[in-house]
């Protein structure tokens, strides 16, 4: 059996079902939040169902991939700068949808200097206004570091696994990043900051409020590829909103303010406080975009 794919009334690829009746448009040549439908057919090509329009998110590629620190490449067309120390494992690319992330200890992109951190990320430069619903998908893996294939997270502050940050003005006050997956240990965190607003969102100041909405009650699982789904609205109001799910399974569901009040943008990789340990994570599929959530995964069984 094969399905013909259909984008806004326009052929675009045929793909062939599995021995069980399963199928996804995995090299199609598709990236991008997309309405599709799709005409199953059988062996004489007569059609024999199909389906109605629908959202589906296609895995982003990744092109014109480079390693240079301040240098960009593109996920889907939108540019990233790289913010490595610039060694052979800070950044690599094993395959059109991943990026591995490596720190060792003293690793720092250009800006950290005297600061006590480590650092590999790459930065979206996008700014995205607040107020703007924002909607993302990927998957993230740690690597194990660790005796029988453990992970040591040793840090005494803070590690960094992808952060909406806010657009800070050139002459401050420069802040912590308003949405951040974070590992305490080996157990993820979601953590949020805001500001309402006319108030000071500078670290320290009294009008600066965090919440850990968040906390794994299970250590992470290295080597496991985990699915986060984030729905976000960066309004330092009654307006902001932030979902998150897990492998499938909410586990952050919040109404109320979120950030700052101005543009964020997004950076991922590792970012940690200082450590001894060397510690790797890859990500792939990163999707974002602007608007509603789009209906389902990428896949369809018949």
């Amino acid at each position: 059996m094969k399905a013909f794919l259909t984008i806004l009334a326009a052929f675009i690829a045929t793909t062939t079902a599995d021995a069980g009746d399963s199928w996804n448009l995995a090299g199609a040549g598709l990236s991008g939040a997309r309405g599709f439908a799709a005409t199953d057919t059988d062996k004489a090509g007569d059609a024999i169902a199909a389906s109605p329009l629908a959202d589906r998110t296609v895995a982003m590629s990744i092109t014109s991939f480079s390693t240079t620190p301040r240098s960009s490449f593109q996920i889907d067309g939108a540019n990233y700068q790289v913010q490595t120390a610039g060694q052979n494992h800070s950044l690599t690319n094993p395959d059109p949808q991943t990026l591995r992330f490596e720190v060792r200890p003293g690793d720092q992109a250009w800006y950290d200097s005297g600061h006590a951190v480590d650092r590999a990320e790459i930065e979206n430069d996008i700014r995205i206004p607040a107020g703007i619903p924002i909607v993302m998908h990927y998957q993230f893996m740690v690597e194990p570091n660790g005796l029988d294939g453990s992970f040591v997270n040793s840090t005494d502050s803070f590690f960094i696994l992808g952060q909406w940050h806010n657009d800070d003005p050139v002459d401050g006050p420069y802040t912590s990043p308003p949405f951040y997956v974070n590992l305490v240990g080996d157990r993820l965190q979601i953590v949020t900051l805001y500001c309402m607003p006319g108030g000071n969102p500078a670290n320290g100041s009294p009008d600066l409020h965090k919440l850990i909405l968040w906390t794994d009650p299970n250590p992470i699982v290295p080597g496991h590829y985990y699915n986060i789904a984030i729905q976000a609205n960066f309004s330092n109001n009654s307006n902001g909103s932030l979902k998150v799910s897990l492998d499938g399974q909410q586990v952050v569901n919040r109404q109320g303010p979120l950030g700052f009040g101005h543009p964020t943008y997004w950076e991922y990789g590792v970012y940690r406080s200082s450590a001894p340990e060397t510690v790797a994570a890859s990500f792939r599929n990163m999707a974002i975009r602007t608007g509603a959530e789009p209906r389902g995964a990428w896949s369809r069984r018949r």
